[in-house]
């Protein structure tokens, strides 16, 4: 099949497509023009899949002869049902200037196409048999010409707000169920491209919650889309958050289980996907440098970098950043409840986070310690601060809830 030729009925495809809908008369007249042409179907599937990429524009291929003959059957499938509208007759305009034809040329052939329109019997879409233009059924093969089925939709446009799933019929066992699903949705289109059925679903801007359903039932499927406001956005990068949050609808006291106590790992934030815990060990809380307060002190003071604690965090979460439960004015003031220094030797909440080699920012700590009656010296580098228990913890967090006006006591049996 020659490029030419795939672009020739790429042309008259482009035409019946441009107001959304297919006609029958509109099918039969394209089978009519493959048939004369003696175009094979794999190479009119090709045709069809340029039209379907939504971004093909008509343009000239052949010879002049050539090019007006391919004008002729995209005006007469152009009238085929009756009318132009103003997409198609912006796109024959165009067209024909492309190939050199005056306006009087023009006229004549738009003239004639109108003609033939109004004089033509009706064509079946499935066989091709003319029948008369007021019959109800194929005189053939039978084929109902009943309106539902002589239009079917061949695209939809993608909603310019709000959150849209787009997704292809599949004989996958949650379709039944995504279809369902979709048809819940504030708005609900299908249409039928390459000869598969496209859904659309769009819901409102920030129910990022009621499309969850629908994203979770079309996880295990491959032909989906999503768009954001518009714009088309990575998949598992907007619904990453679903297992996750499925899981806490599923747990006995859903506020622990964001908080990491199902996993005795019990974080700050409110969100087990930071992976930032509370325990002595968590790196974390080596962020941050060693100072010496005054000209002559003795103690030294941890001040924390929460710039880079934060940056870590949002880091941490940015692919679950459309999960409903998350709380980013949590992290605020959780991070505001965190002291901004440190005196280790001056409180018993606190701890040095040990290194037994020297690393960059690191200070030597010498301790005089005894157990069982035996004094012994304990040396260490320090790199960081570590919290001893939860304490300091439950502070901040009953603190964090009270702002937010928010009920204490799941905080209270958390750190049970």
């Amino acid at each position: 099949m020659l490029a030419e030729e795939i672009t020739f009925m790429a042309n008259i495809i482009q035409i019946a497509h441009v107001d959304g809908k297919l006609s029958s008369t509109e099918q039969s007249l394209i089978e009519i023009v493959r048939k004369e042409l003696g175009i094979k179907k794999s190479d009119m599937t090709a045709a069809q899949k340029m039209v379907d990429s939504g971004s093909y524009v008509m343009k000239p291929t052949g010879s002049f002869s050539v090019q007006v003959r391919n004008l002729e059957y995209a005006l007469k499938v152009a009238y085929s049902d009756g009318d132009l509208g103003s997409l198609e007759n912006d796109m024959i305009t165009a067209f024909s200037a492309a190939i050199g034809l005056s306006q009087d040329q023009m006229e004549r052939m738009r003239a004639e196409a109108i003609a033939q329109a109004s004089t033509s019997a009706l064509r079946c879409p499935s066989c091709g048999a003319e029948n008369l233009a007021d019959s109800k059924f194929c005189s053939k093969c039978g084929k109902s010409f009943s309106l539902a089925e002589q239009e079917i939709q061949v695209k939809y446009e993608i909603p310019h707000s709000g959150i849209t799933i787009e997704f292809a019929e599949s004989t996958g066992a949650s379709f039944p169920k995504a279809l369902e699903l979709a048809k819940k949705a504030s708005s609900f289109q299908q249409c039928t491209k390459n000869k598969k059925n496209w859904f659309m679903a769009n819901f409102p801007s920030g129910y990022i919650t009621d499309a969850a359903p629908l994203a979770e039932a079309l996880s295990g499927l491959r032909n989906r889309s999503l768009f954001i406001d518009g714009k088309e956005q990575q998949w598992d990068e907007v619904f990453a958050f679903i297992w996750c949050s499925s899981q806490r609808d599923l747990a006995y006291r859903p506020v622990e289980y964001c908080f990491g106590k199902d996993e005795n790992r019990i974080n700050p934030w409110g969100c087990k996907q930071a992976r930032m815990e509370w325990t002595d060990w968590a790196h974390w809380f080596c962020y941050g440098k060693w100072e010496k307060p005054g000209i002559i002190g003795k103690k030294v003071q941890w001040v924390f970098d929460k710039n880079r604690i934060k940056h870590e965090l949002y880091t941490n979460i940015f692919r679950f950043r459309y999960c409903p439960y998350l709380n980013t004015k949590l992290f605020d003031l959780v991070l505001q409840g965190i002291p901004d220094i440190v005196v280790p030797d001056s409180n018993s909440d606190w701890g040095y986070h040990q290194n037994y080699t020297e690393v960059p920012g690191a200070i030597r700590i010498v301790q005089q310690e005894s157990s069982a009656g035996i004094s012994f010296t304990n040396e260490f580098w320090a790199d960081g601060v570590r919290p001893k228990g939860l304490k300091v913890l439950a502070e901040i967090l009953i603190k964090a809830f009270t702002d937010l006006k928010a009920d204490t006591s799941p905080i209270r049996s958390l750190m049970k």
